[in-house]
């Protein structure tokens, strides 16, 4: 795929927003250790970003020296501080689950259910000491069980405070694995249409504060709610064009990032998560096959990969991006080029057959079950390519 003719006259008539204001971008990061934005600079995922699209938008002549920054507002939305203090409390207390739960319970008014404890203590015999699970699984389990209320409130916060100082249209929300699920369900909280005056979380309009896009990669939202059972993402009013909160949904997986075929967010073009019409307009499923880094789930991977800068730089400059169908082609040549030879049979070989089939989610072991399977692979990977 990643050979194939590039045309930026699709994008044409695929909402590209008329920047009359200037626009602001809030990413939205995923599991693992994301430090926050401090000072005024940017968090390793606020970093991760501006490097990858500055990055891509330096292969086009016109926009040599410059970044995304130079024309949109970059905001970050950090929850890893809150999960950082219960991995803290918990390594510091005691050496076995239940007594790091016990340590962790008056955090953020968390409280502990007894099956999530039984739940967890299973996952310590099974996984040890393994860091991967302590740094990126329980992040899952965290927001799934524990801090999700906390999490929505306030991303719910910053984005209705973004749509006020910057209108909807021009707000563009872009999330990345366990941001994915973060981001579905603070804007089905945000946009609903029964209003609690009750709680915590803003109330805004599909018509008048509708989103100018929502970008979500690596998307884990229907596994997150296959154990949450918050929302079901093909059922709420988080979907592009009338009726939705955003005007563009755009939905980017990679053809071996395991996480995606859990419970795989895939609404059919039958009518019945949005009209045909809509769905043509302002939806688009990318599917990248490109292998810059072994870590097929890691942001940067996603960000390098021409399908998605096809898409993502035109389309948030809008009218302001100066780019060529030569330079397109250059650059899906140079990332070609990069491409770990090899690499994209050993994953097949490595993943396929051993992991769930989409839809076939079970609950949090076959989640962390997948994790240290591409865990491994990846590692192998790396070693050998």
């Amino acid at each position: 795929m990643c050979g194939r003719q590039h045309s930026l006259a699709r994008l044409v008539n695929f909402g590209i927003p008329f920047m009359a204001n200037k626009s602001a971008i809030l990413l939205v990061h995923g599991m693992g250790n994301n430090t926050p934005p401090q000072d005024g600079k940017p968090g390793s995922f606020g970093k991760e970003f501006i490097a990858a699209t500055t990055a891509s938008l330096q292969q086009f002549k016109k926009h040599a020296g410059e970044s995304l920054s130079n024309y949109v507002d970059i905001h970050e939305f950090n929850y890893n501080v809150w999960f950082d203090q219960m991995r803290t409390t918990m390594a510091n207390n005691a050496k076995y689950m239940t007594e790091r739960l016990a340590a962790v319970s008056g955090i953020y008014g968390a409280s502990v259910p007894l099956d999530l404890a039984s739940k967890l203590n299973g996952f310590e015999a099974k996984f040890g000491d393994d860091s991967f699970f302590y740094t990126h699984c329980l992040d899952v389990i965290f927001y799934g069980t524990m801090l999700g209320a906390k999490v929505r409130v306030d991303a719910a916060a910053k984005i209705a405070e973004l749509v006020e100082n910057y209108g909807g249209a021009n707000v563009h929300v872009i999330a990345h694995s366990l941001g994915t699920a973060v981001v579905h369900d603070t804007l089905h909280l945000l946009y609903r249409p029964e209003h609690d005056p009750d709680d915590k979380i803003a109330d805004l309009d599909i018509v008048t504060h509708q989103l100018g896009s929502v970008w979500m990669f690596a998307n884990v939202s229907r596994l997150v709610n296959s154990v949450s059972r918050l929302s079901n993402p093909l059922g709420t009013v988080v979907r592009p064009g009338v009726g939705g909160c955003t005007a563009s949904f755009f939905n980017v997986r990679h053809a071996l990032d395991p996480f995606t075929w859990l419970a795989q967010f895939n609404p059919p073009n039958n009518g019945s998560w949005i009209s045909e019409s809509a769905y043509t307009m302002s939806y688009r499923s990318i599917v990248t096959d490109l292998i810059i880094e072994a870590n097929t789930h890691s942001f940067p991977q996603y960000l390098s990969d021409p399908h998605t800068v096809e898409r993502l730089i035109p389309f948030i400059l809008g009218t302001k991006f100066q780019g060529t169908l030569a330079e397109f082609a250059k650059l899906t040549s140079a990332c070609s080029a990069k491409s770990l030879n090899g690499a994209y049979a050993a994953l097949d070989d490595a993943l396929k057959g051993a992991l769930q089939t989409p839809d076939s989610i079970s609950g949090w072991m076959d989640f962390l079950n997948t994790a240290k399977k591409f865990e491994e692979a990846v590692k192998h990977i790396k070693e050998n390519f």
